[in-house]
């Protein structure tokens, strides 16, 4: 069984596929952000082809 922590940030009332987030899987701790429904499908079916960084990556990008 996978396991994974979504985050979602934003969601529009208006828009119900607008969504935005990150997903992480628990095991592998790679981080994907999505931006549509069909997008956060696509990862957690395992064919997304969106760019990934770790954590790590994540943090160092931000305090940029």
């Amino acid at each position: 069984m996978e396991n994974y922590i979504v985050r979602i940030y934003r969601r529009g009332e208006c828009q119900p596929d607008s969504i935005n987030g990150l997903v992480e899987p628990v095991e592998s701790g790679e981080i994907q952000a999505f931006s549509t429904l069909s997008e956060l499908q696509a990862i957690l079916a395992g064919t997304s082809t969106m760019m990934e960084a770790t954590a790590t990556e994540k943090l160092c990008i931000g305090s940029a």
